[in-house]
């Protein structure tokens, strides 16, 4: 998995962590709510049944675990909206509006929920919509003292109801140009967050990254090559590496310039990842030197990948502009594969030599580890041995 995977995956468990803390903040409230019904009914404010009442308790008590459940286990990401809270909000209206039908005697004191209702979308919808949910609160209310009017014996006193009414109404207004600063303040941090983010990724792709061709830089290089030997000490992964050095790329930049330089480096960057398989890595690590880490990959296989490398960076034609010649490159190649538990510095240094030893057999050739004298492998005798000592050692026995 990618770092891009895991940060999607991190994100996604926050955002589940903070959807289930807000819907646990409303089954809370709803709790609550159905607390206060039981206390008015016990004080005989409220007109229903034994057999009613628990069945309200039953349905209002599955409905508000529901949604808890649905976020606990996921279910909710099918939906366009993740955190429910339409279904939410609609589910804690309904049970509100019945405790507000059947306790007309506490009616008054439930307007307090509608005002927990508004705070509860300010941390979900867009600020212009808290003025609609406001008036669609008001309407709720205003439909409830019309069902009273109509199908139950309760008296209402209409310059009461119009004094609560103008509390009411007020205190939506005063919550709602509360949620509307709360929410332009949240949409506001979200877009700077967003920005932020951006800013990041940029500064964490540049921090690996080499400035010129795009590709990984030697700092990442040692990070993947962690990674890899991770991998292969637990067991049944091998992975090699192989040293790019292009061949006399100094007489391009004496003879054309160094625009000419990174021109040539640039397309030679992009042939390599041109060439390479998905799972393949390639950095660049200095000049004109690159390092490919081949995952999965055995030494015969390696050396065959490196042989299709050196044959289309041979074939290359590097155009330089209208007017200039085009030129060609050649590269010499070393390739080392991994030996389980051996240092990442051993496996470079292999890498190296073999990379050293082919600049010095001729060049636009490969020279793979096996193919070292033991002299050159060991590291003490690394300064003893001279790069050309290893050229003559690597030529073919004459009689």
């Amino acid at each position: 998995m990618d770092s891009q995977a895991i940060q999607d995956d991190q994100k996604l468990i926050a955002d589940q962590k903070l959807r289930l803390r807000r819907s646990l903040m409303a089954v809370g409230a709803g709790f609550a709510n159905s607390l206060v019904v039981l206390v008015a009914w016990q004080l005989g404010y409220v007109f229903f049944s034994v057999e009613s009442l628990l069945a309200y308790f039953a349905i209002s008590s599955l409905g508000y675990a529901l949604f808890p459940w649905l976020i606990h286990t996921n279910k909710n990401l099918s939906r366009s909206d993740p955190s429910l809270t339409g279904l939410q909000i609609g589910w804690q209206l309904l049970m509100v509006l019945v405790c507000m039908y059947v306790a007309p005697g506490v009616r008054e004191l439930l307007i307090v929920n509608f005002l927990l209702i508004l705070l509860f979308a300010v941390f979900r919808y867009h600020p212009k919509h808290l003025p609609i949910l406001s008036f669609l609160l008001l309407c709720s209310y205003m439909l409830v003292i019309l069902a009273q009017v109509i199908w139950s014996p309760v008296v209402v006193h209409w310059q009461h109801e119009l004094i609560t009414s103008l509390v009411f109404v007020l205190g939506l207004i005063g919550v709602s140009l509360l949620g509307v600063e709360i929410g332009s303040l949240r949409v506001a941090l979200k877009r700077r967050n967003e920005h932020l983010a951006l800013l990041t990724a940029k500064n964490e792709q540049l921090a690996v990254t080499d400035d010129l061709t795009g590709l990984y830089n030697r700092r990442h290089l040692m990070r993947i090559l962690r990674r890899q030997k991770s991998l292969s000490d637990r067991g049944g992964y091998q992975f090699s590496i192989g040293f790019i050095d292009l061949d006399f790329f100094k007489q391009v930049n004496d003879t054309y310039g160094h625009a000419a330089g990174d021109a040539a480096l640039i397309a030679v960057a992009k042939e390599i990842n041109r060439s390479l398989r998905d799972v393949d890595y390639v950095a660049r690590i200095g000049g004109e030197e690159f390092v490919v880490v081949l995952s999965q990959t055995d030494y015969a296989e390696a050396l065959r990948i490196a042989e299709r490398l050196r044959a289309d960076i041979a074939q290359l034609e590097i155009n330089l502009g209208e007017g200039q010649p085009a030129i060609a490159l050649t590269a010499s190649l070393g390739i080392a594969t991994y030996r389980p538990t051996e240092t990442i510095n051993d496996l470079i240094h292999r890498g190296d030599s073999a990379a050293y030893a082919a600049k010095n057999c001729g060049r636009n050739c490969i020279v793979g580890e096996e193919e070292l004298p033991e002299a050159l492998l060991n590291k003490t005798a690394l300064d003893e041995v001279a790069v050309s000592d290893v050229a003559l050692a690597m030529e073919p026995a004459t009689d």
